[in-house]
């Protein structure tokens, strides 16, 4: 009996003592936002183990986690295994060793398209979170991309966030793998389908985080004449020189010909429509637009003044769709569809209006394109103006259209595009001249009427066929095979020319027929290998180029037609590295190889950029790069006509220009702050002979061509730009101190001179101003010092500068949603006060004294820039 007692007393005390374990085990533990080194000393005192550690791997770590006693050790490590650590544990010992886990190199690739459609969305960005880093990259113009990750061993999620203007964000979270399969993200669009511009320009840039920039330029806030366009939206940006009357882009001190439009990766010879008032492009068929204007990919043979990258939009893959477009200048029509079950097509067309809509203000438009009638200022006392008396307006016509059209096939590996393009302008103003005969001394022997006519017309074509080639994982190989073509011609017959006999004295001016016809022909090939390598890509390739150009000139410069022939192939070799080599330096470095038949000319591009700290709140970088220009548009004084093409020739060297330039980019909160400052020298530059002050240079008519080259030119500057949401609102200024200068050995012994487009102080303003849910009112304002006063040069007692440039725009902009479509309703007002804003100033003719007998004579009056001017545009998506 003694012994059964025992028995049970021995099972109650085991009883007992197992309760008690499992109460100890059943103990809870909780952390949360614990430190790191708080948490292993508090494991080392309850488990009995020693824990040893760098203090470098525990300091700054928390940790948040509830368990058991008993799993704590499994929790802890699962917990530490996402912040990249190993916790390990040695049993003989009893020791816990906590080390970092060994990296592995993932690479990823995917694309991002639109989730209606389905069609890919360029140039979308992806970011994702490494520790407490963000990061991020870039799509390309299909929409793809691609990114390498040196990944914690342990860890096996990774969220990516991909982004898009007029897009919903979305993240997705995906498995890391060694072999990773392709990955296709897909986004919701906000009611809204409009060309995203990247803008790439400054040295702080940052590749695929930030798009406050992206969302800046958008071209439905900039429609003052009625059309959307990329080209007046850019104004927004501190390094675009503002564009007055029909002026070309200034980029950054460059001329206006040392500015590259592509479409498609083709060259586009003529970008606006009636003389730079709207784009060459109809809005709803672009899907993105790459701006770069600081230090170009090599990729890229970017001239002085930049690069502006048009991609047509692919058509939706999973149904058919359609845009419709009314404005007071254009009517336009999309299509689009699916081709299969892979495939899409497009087709979009828009023309003019003019001949039909009788919209206050569009005949003030045409007559102001061609030069006629344009509103001038005030003239000296004692001086009668006989423009308005000898000069009777007759019939003007003007009509523009363009046709865009792409065709896309893809499979798991390789994508096709077909894709062409076709614009045209005619435009024609008739009127009846009073025109002064001259004798041979130069001066003014009698009048005699005569039907005088403004003319110009032009068109581009271009075709191209691209292919896309996944050679393997990582591993991208395009092909593009294109052709572009492009012509002009251009006739006025009272053009104003001045002479130059030797001497500022022997100065005169003249009214007398100018005319020229251009043609350009160009056959591209070009291959590019991309390699996701590391932490970053390369990026390698050549091009081939044939070109074959034609020029004849009528002139009263010359007695004889001028004419020009010219054929050129041009081979370019280009080697990329984008990556970063560290976590605090973005690096962008590069090499192009040109070389160009005529000359023979061998010449070499170098091109860098550094980023330093390109996450978080600042970031700041350096770029240099050397670009050359063989291709150059001359423009005239006047700005109304098309401009001339022309190849570099044998004694004819290309445009140079070297830029360096340094930047800085705050982002403290939502405020987004970028400043940038540049240098920039320019050789061999390219002017036309009835430019001022060239026609001063003294040249024999029948052995020189009607351009010179020996020009340089040097600019530098200072850039803000600063975007501030302020509650519901955003306003954004830019600002920009920067100044131009030319200077060639013929004139005043190579002093250097301000160039015609030399603003020293330029400012812009913008205010988006939210109304109701669908709809936005867009405030813009413009102010600028004068330009130099070119009348100058040939009479020293003029002002050195005209007056200074200050206007309004307004826009408003709202949307709709109908039972089968979504409309848009645009309206707009370009100059709200109907200030009048001096352009540049010529020389009317004018009767000269009180009594008689009075002298013919020519004075200079201030030529402004458009007045007041309301537009209108409506938009249906179907």
């Amino acid at each position: 009996m003694r012994c059964d007692r025992i028995v049970r007393w021995l099972m109650g005390v085991g009883l007992g003592l197992l309760g008690l374990t499992a109460t100890v085990q059943a103990q809870s533990v909780v952390y949360h936002d614990t430190p790191l080194r708080q948490v292993l000393d508090d494991v080392a005192r309850r488990t009995g183990y020693q824990v040893l550690y760098r203090d470098a791997l525990v300091s700054g770590r928390t940790v948040t986690l509830a368990t058991s006693t008993s799993e704590l050790l499994k929790a802890l490590t699962r917990e530490l295994s996402r912040q990249g650590l190993v916790l390990e544990a040695d049993t003989v010992r009893r020791q816990l060793i906590l080390r970092e886990a060994p990296s592995r190199s993932v690479s990823i690739e995917g694309q991002v398209r639109d989730r209606t459609t389905g069609m890919p969305l360029p140039y979308a960005t992806v970011s994702w979170w490494a520790g407490d880093q963000l990061l991020g990259t870039m799509a390309d113009a299909d929409g793809h991309f691609s990114l390498t990750l040196q990944r914690a061993a342990a860890q096996d999620t990774l969220a990516l966030t991909a982004s898009y203007v007029g897009y919903r964000p979305q993240t997705v979270r995906l498995a890391v793998r060694d072999k990773q399969e392709s990955l296709t993200i897909f986004l919701q669009h906000q009611d809204k389908k409009l060309p995203t511009v990247l803008i790439v320009g400054s040295a702080a840039w940052l590749d695929g985080i930030d798009t406050t920039w992206q969302r800046l330029v958008q071209p439905e806030r900039f429609a003052p004449f009625g059309e959307r366009g990329v080209l007046r939206a850019l104004q927004a940006l501190p390094a675009v020189g503002l564009a007055v009357g029909l002026e070309g882009l200034t980029v950054r001190g460059s001329q206006t010909d040392g500015f590259q439009v592509l479409l498609d990766g083709v060259p586009v010879y003529h970008p606006s429509h009636l003389f730079g008032l709207f784009d060459a492009f109809n809005p709803d068929a672009l899907q993105a637009v790459g701006f770069f204007y600081d230090v170009a990919p090599a990729t890229y043979a970017a001239p002085p003044g930049g690069t502006l990258a048009f991609v047509t939009r692919s058509g939706a893959y999973q149904r058919l769709g359609g845009v419709a477009g009314l404005s007071n200048v254009a009517g336009r029509l999309l299509l689009e569809g699916p081709l299969g079950r892979s495939g899409s097509w497009l087709l979009a067309g828009r023309r003019s209006l003019l001949d039909v809509l009788a919209w206050p203000g569009n005949d003030r438009l045409v007559a102001f394109g061609l030069d006629v009638a344009r509103p001038t200022g005030p003239l000296p006392p004692n001086v009668a103006d006989l423009e308005a008396r000898l000069l009777e307006l007759g019939p003007s016509t003007a009509t523009f259209y363009d046709v865009h059209g792409k065709l896309r096939l893809e499979s798991r590996r390789v994508r096709l595009t077909v894709s062409g393009y076709l614009g045209s302008d005619d435009a024609r103003q008739q009127a009846q001249r009073l025109m002064p005969r001259w004798n041979a001394r130069g001066r003014i022997i009698g009048f005699e009427w005569q039907p005088v006519t403004t003319w110009q017309r032009w068109t581009n074509r271009t075709a191209s066929i691209q292919l896309t080639y996944q050679m393997a994982a990582g591993f991208h190989l395009r092909t593009l095979l294109a052709t572009t073509a492009y012509a002009s011609r251009y006739a006025k017959d009272d053009f104003l020319y001045a002479f130059a006999g030797g001497g500022l004295q022997k100065l005169f001016r003249r009214l007398a027929p100018f005319a020229y016809a251009n043609a350009l022909r160009e056959w591209r090939w070009e291959q590019t290998l991309q390699i996701v390598q590391g932490t970053g890509y390369w990026t390698l390739g050549y091009a081939l180029q044939q070109l074959t150009l034609t020029y004849e000139e009528h002139s009263a410069v010359r007695a004889r037609p001028f004419q020009e022939k010219q054929q050129a192939v041009q081979t370019d070799a280009f080697l990329q590295y984008e990556g970063r080599p560290d976590p605090l330096l973005n690096v962008l470095a590069g090499l192009r190889l040109h070389a160009f038949s005529t000359g023979p000319y061998f010449r070499l591009s170098p091109r860098l950029q550094l980023t330093v700290h390109p996450d978080g709140r600042w970031s700041a970088g350096v770029g240099f790069s050397r670009n050359y220009q063989f291709r150059h548009h001359l423009a005239f004084e006047n700005m109304n006509s098309t401009g001339v093409w022309l190849l570099t020739g044998r004694d004819q060297p290309p445009t140079v220009v070297d830029n360096v330039s340094v930047g800085v980019q705050l982002r403290p909160g939502h405020t987004r702050i970028q400043l940038d400052a540049y240098v920039r020298r320019f050789a061999n530059v390219w002017q036309h002979e009835v430019v001022a002050p060239f026609f001063l240079i003294a040249r024999d008519p029948e052995t020189t061509t009607p351009w010179l080259t020996g020009a340089r030119s040097r600019a530098y500057g200072l850039e803000m730009l600063l975007d501030q949401p302020l509650g519901p609102f955003r306003a954004t200024l830019a600002y920009a101190l920067a100044r131009v200068e030319l200077a060639h050995d013929a004139l005043n012994g190579g002093a250097w001179y301000p160039a015609p487009w030399d603003r020293r102080h330029q400012f812009r303003a913008y205010l988006d101003v939210p109304l109701w849910s669908a709809a936005a009112l867009t405030l813009a304002w413009f102010s600028a010092s004068g330009p130099p006063n070119t009348e100058r040069y040939t009479e020293q007692t003029q002002p050195e500068r005209l007056g200074p440039y200050h206007r309004m725009d307004l826009t408003l902009t709202s949307r709709y949603r109908l039972a089968f479509a979504t409309a848009e309703m645009r309206l707009g007002v370009f100059n709200l006060f109907n200030r009048a804003n001096p352009w540049y100033r010529e020389p009317v003719l004018v009767l000269v004294g009180e009594r008689l007998p009075r002298r013919f004579a020519f004075a200079p009056v201030d030529v402004y820039d458009l007045g007041r001017q309301a537009s209108f545009e409506l938009v249906l998506h179907f």
